[in-house]
């Protein structure tokens, strides 16, 4: 075994980005570390190796019994033939053994040696009394971990099953890429207000629910889908869009799934999808779980709880079906996200850019609509249905937004004429002139005034007291101003979103009355919290500590060597310079230190010596062999 004091000689000489990287994965105090032998205590306490053994894997739990049970360093290859004979880890492979012994190392709970210049690793005293305290905690032993065999491997799924969850995937990964554009739309019309715990305030989920066709309970699982791909983003206190989204939106849909997809497999932990690529072609529900468990002993619980929030979404997307893997989702994991869209494409309805107008003011799209089709589509005519065959439906208000938002009667005509396969029906066409022609009647300008800041008018003084009296505008605090206006203490923008959402035909004006296209859809820039890297502050103290103490350096290591040797009883090679000038070693069991001596019992003369501090040149662990 390797003690604290090799640790903290270790953590001593590694450099800072090292030192970093090791503390950074591990969970420990930080209280009371005022150098590298505090920082070892910290490092090898029972509950901070816990909180870095309970994530492992089987594999490299089982290395760490092996180093547990042998009595001195062992090599590469002595640990790789180890855990090829037991039955968890057979036929495991060199390679692999080097991963999971580096990744140990890596998180400072083995010890790098040599021996015979072969790479050899040895475990913490601390790491070893932690594993061996696992049964009475209800963990598994070291005969557990290295004597239980891996479930048994499935059959894959059969081609016929294959063709009908490939069918299905497509149809879920279709749908789910509607349903974020959904999203997408829904939050840039209205944000949705995050909670500080995390997650959607519940008027927001019924809200979205409503608007994406979705059961409440997947409206989180659209948001996540769409946060991993960077479309949307928290600002404020909202979940709103994020400048990606408009260019997502606008792309083909095979494009879009394919922006999904490698999302989801880039937020997938690296253990994870090696186990989903091996697992390819079989299914994942419940076989999976039990993997999960047999794979992570210590941490069952939330090993599936993370492949269930991974899986879940993977359902969702189309990766699979029924706890199956697609064909799209199996090359997702094995080849990447262009050998899975490739697949999907084909399964994909093809997309139209024609539809019906009918003279019931209804617009029906005989399959998916090509997105810049849509996007403006969605801009003239409220959507009423979505599916394969999709229904919009035009009205005043509908087109009344469009020319708020800079569309032009002419220009609305035009776009529907060139995409319908039944013209442009003179319902549509009167509608369209109507609304035209009443838009613009109320308008909003800026105002200055004690507590005024904008002003409505209109010649249609009925429509003006309309809107005074309109109790769903009541907030706005209209009063009527002395020139006939009415006048309200908020902003132009807020009263004209007001009165829009109201369906007044209203226009905005700026400070010379001319007209300004306002732009309601609000993007995610969030800014970037600032970082307290509790872990670089620590390093940097450390070093700033050993840097102060100067010439001292060499004696307060020293000293602190020793008075951990005497705290653990732990035998000690001790470097002494002679009066001759010759260096020789003494092996001790130090007892105390004290009054600039050392004292100890001699193993080998088996008598008390008592050494002056100042003749001590170094002091090293004491060999296996030399004890």
């Amino acid at each position: 075994m390797t003690t604290t004091l090799a640790l903290a000689a270790r953590l001593r000489e590694l450099d800072d980005a090292a030192l970093l990287a090791a503390l950074q994965r591990r969970t420990y105090r930080r209280t009371g570390v005022a150098d590298f032998f505090d920082l070892a205590d910290a490092l090898l306490d029972a509950d901070s190796v816990q909180r870095a053994l309970a994530p492992l894997d089987r594999p490299r739990l089982a290395a760490l019994v092996v180093l547990a049970r042998a009595a001195r360093p062992l090599t590469v290859d002595a640990v790789a033939a180890a855990l090829a004979d037991a039955p968890a880890t057979a036929g495991i492979d060199r390679d692999a053994v080097v991963a999971a012994l580096d990744d140990l190392a890596g998180l400072l709970l083995v010890h790098p040696a040599d021996s015979s210049g072969a790479r050899a690793f040895d475990l913490y005293d601390g790491v070893a009394a932690q594993l061996a305290a696992w049964p009475a905690q209800g963990l598994p032993s070291g005969d557990d971990l290295l004597g239980t065999p891996p479930p048994p491997a499935l059959a894959p799924v059969p081609d016929t099953e294959r063709r009908f969850t490939d069918r299905l995937a497509a149809e879920r990964a279709f749908e789910a890429v509607a349903a974020v554009s959904e999203l997408l739309a829904e939050l840039g019309r209205e944000g949705a207000r995050r909670l500080q715990k995390g997650g959607l305030a519940l008027p927001a989920v019924k809200r979205l629910a409503e608007a994406l066709s979705l059961d409440a309970d997947l409206v989180p699982v659209a948001l996540s889908a769409a946060e991993r791909a960077g479309l949307v983003a928290v600002d404020e206190g909202m979940w709103l869009p994020t400048d990606e989204a408009a260019a997502w939106s606008h792309s083909p849909t095979a494009d879009r799934w394919r922006a999904l997809a490698a999302a989801w497999l880039a937020a997938l932990p690296e253990d994870l999808r090696t186990l989903l690529a091996l697992r390819s072609r079989a299914a994942w529900g419940d076989s999976l779980r039990e993997h999960v468990a047999w794979l992570y002993p210590a941490s069952i619980e939330e090993a599936q709880r993370r492949v269930d929030a991974h899986t879940r979404l993977a359902e969702w997307l189309g990766v699979t079906a029924h706890q199956a893997p697609s064909s799209a989702g199996a090359a997702l994991v094995e080849e990447g996200p262009d050998a899975a869209t490739a697949v999907m494409t084909t399964q994909f309805p093809a997309e139209v850019d024609r539809v019906y107008l009918q003279h019931d003011l209804t617009i029906v799209s005989p399959g998916p609509l090509a997105p810049e089709i849509e996007s403006r589509l969605r801009g003239i005519a409220e959507l009423e249905s979505r599916a394969l065959a999709s229904t919009f439906r035009i009205s005043a208000a509908s087109v009344d937004r469009a020319l708020t938002a800079g569309e032009t009667a002419d220009g609305i005509r035009e776009f529907l004429s060139a995409i319908s396969l039944t013209g442009l029906p003179q319902p549509v066409d009167y509608l369209i002139a109507d609304a035209a022609e009443r838009h613009g009647r109320v308008r909003v300008r800026e105002a200055v005034g004690e507590g005024v800041r904008s002003a409505v008018r209109s010649e249609d003084a009925t429509l003006l007291r309309t809107i005074h009296v309109d109790q769903a505008l009541a907030s706005l605090r209209l009063a009527p101003g002395r020139t006939g206006e009415l006048i309200s203490r908020f902003p132009r923008d807020v009263v004209f979103w007001a009165l829009s959402d109201a369906r007044y035909p209203v226009v905005a004006e700026d400070a010379n009355g001319a007209e300004v296209t306002l732009r309601r859809q609000r993007v995610a820039h969030p800014a970037a919290a600032p970082e307290h890297d509790r872990d670089l502050e620590l390093v940097e103290r450390l070093r700033l500590a050993d840097a102060d103490a100067g010439d001292d350096t060499g004696e307060r290591w020293l000293a602190r060597q020793l008075d951990l040797a005497v705290r653990a009883r732990q035998p000690i090679v001790i470097e002494v310079a002679m009066p001759d000038g010759q260096i020789v070693d003494y092996l001790l069991e130090p007892t105390g230190v004290g009054g600039g001596r050392l004292r100890g019992r001699d193993r080998a003369a088996d008598i008390e010596r008592t050494l002056p501090l100042s003749s001590v040149r170094g002091m090293r662990p004491a060999p296996e062999q030399e004890e």
